[in-house]
């Protein structure tokens, strides 16, 4: 059970507050030496300066092409490798990583009172923390309580926090439970009125998409009437000039969803392969796709009671203790499935694999953008280092490393709507930046060795970033 006191709350205040300050203006610093990727796509260069003032960057390239004031703080990364900062395109703050923050996933209210969960997941900053230690410098959180709007602002700026965009609570075709008395994170599209006021709470609270929790299938009785309300909410999206996101998981909604105008697909289709159809409607949209491909994995292994720590690594070090010790829970509580269960459930998870992963190729092929995201918040799929799990998914699903950097970095920014902000390392935009310690092009499993991330200019130590184990 979580308990605050008075002092625990002032703390908290605190930290949000140190968040919320300006960053002071900087020395300008150069990172000389290293290999520059810059999220473009574009070839690397090697020997390359990066220059950093204030919090932006003034110049990136080669030494030819950039010149390092001469009042600069020089920072030799020399046989170090340069990212722009990794961006999270479907985080859930309002979710905690395991069970306590779904217990529609397995209940665990009576040793986790779930009130309390929620409130105490106001304060952030363990989950900023694990996110920039994981080389982590954006997120976009896509559906969750109303006071994750609040998180944007103090963020923006400040070195401690990744940006954070909020779709807020979603606009959802099932009447979900999971909320609150005084608030809800599922807005319940039962009627068109409905459907009509939920979007304009978004639309009035300046929400950065109208997110639509589309759990529809063709063959219900109820099909037409959600497809119709769907519509609607696209609508009013397109009215209010903000982006209408879509949790879609079978090709039959998802093309619903596109049709309704969906700018961002926040899954997978995972019950059948894309069709001409499916990729011709996302390309006239310009719709970006999160394909989040191993968060079923955390399920799994939920159910199973086997929590998979050799997936994460050395990464669990980036985990605040609190949420750790939950996650190594997982083996010990009661229940679970049998042996034959867990291997019918593995060889399920292969096969709904390979077909997700062939629609990427095929989406990706199409030349539609693939941006990763996570979903992090939901049970074992964790905050921060789960970026890692996504990264080298997405290379086992057939993605060169140049374009899984990519899908890391520029489209998750486009998939934020916040690409000229940040998502590669270019001159103006957000001096947000990982140095690695090891080549990710030779091995995307070496986006891992984080070695310093740079966040609003200010450089970390990953070692300073790291909770321990």
């Amino acid at each position: 059970m979580i308990h605050r006191t008075a002092a625990s709350l002032t703390a908290c205040a605190l930290a949000i507050a140190t968040l919320a300050a300006p960053a002071h203006a900087q020395q300008p610093t150069a990172l000389v030496g290293g290999t520059l990727i810059d999220g473009t796509g574009s070839a690397p260069v090697n020997d390359a300066i990066v220059v950093i003032s204030d919090g932006r960057i003034v110049c990136a390239g080669s030494r030819a092409a950039c010149t390092a004031p001469a009042n600069a703080r020089t920072v030799d990364v020399r046989n170090r490798w340069i990212i722009p900062g990794i961006v999270d395109a479907h985080v859930h703050y309002s979710q905690t990583g395991w069970a306590d923050g779904r217990p529609d996933a397995l209940d665990m209210m009576e040793r986790f009172p779930y009130i309390e969960t929620v409130t105490a997941l106001k304060d952030p900053t363990p989950f900023y923390r694990a996110h920039l230690c994981s080389g982590v410098t954006a997120t976009f959180d896509v559906g969750g309580y109303p006071w994750t709007w609040t998180l944007r602002e103090p963020s923006e700026h400040s070195p401690h926090a990744p940006h954070v965009a909020a779709a807020g609570p979603l606009l959802s075709t099932r009447d979900h439970w999971l909320n609150t008395p005084a608030e809800r994170q599922f807005i319940h599209i039962g009627s068109d009125s409905a459907t009509e006021a939920g979007a304009r709470l978004l639309i009035a609270n300046r929400s950065d998409a109208i997110k639509v929790w589309f759990l529809a299938s063709e063959r219900s009785d109820d099909a037409a009437a959600m497809v119709r309300r769907l519509e609607l909410a696209g609508e009013q999206a397109r009215a209010a000039d903000i982006p209408l996101i879509v949790h879609a998981t079978n090709l039959w909604a998802a093309k619903q969803a596109l049709r309704a105008g969906a700018r961002l697909l926040v899954h997978s289709v995972e019950n059948a392969p894309v069709d001409d159809e499916f990729l011709e409607l996302a390309k006239r949209n310009g719709t970006v796709y999160t394909p989040t491909l191993v968060v079923r994995n955390g399920y799994r292994q939920l159910a199973a009671r086997d929590f998979d720590e050799a997936a994460y690594g050395a990464s669990l070090a980036c985990v605040d203790p609190a949420t750790l010790a939950k996650a190594f829970l997982t083996d010990s509580l009661p229940g679970g499935q049998s042996a034959e269960a867990v291997q019918r459930a593995t060889a399920a998870a292969e096969r709904s694999f390979e077909l997700m992963a062939g629609n990427v190729r095929a989406v990706h092929a199409a030349g539609i953008p693939v941006a990763m995201g996570t979903d992090a918040g939901n049970p074992l799929t964790l905050h921060g280092p789960s970026v890692y799990l996504e990264i080298e998914a997405l290379h086992r699903a057939g993605l060169s490393p140049m374009d899984v950097i990519v899908a890391a970095t520029r489209n998750g920014a486009l998939a934020m709507g916040r690409l000229d902000d940040f998502g590669t390392i270019e001159a103006g935009k957000a001096a947000d930046l990982v140095i690695l310690s090891a080549d990710p092009l030779a091995d995307v499993r070496n986006i891992r060795r984080v070695e310093r991330v740079v966040r609003a200019g200010v450089i970390h130590a990953r070692s300073a970033l790291e909770f321990g184990r």
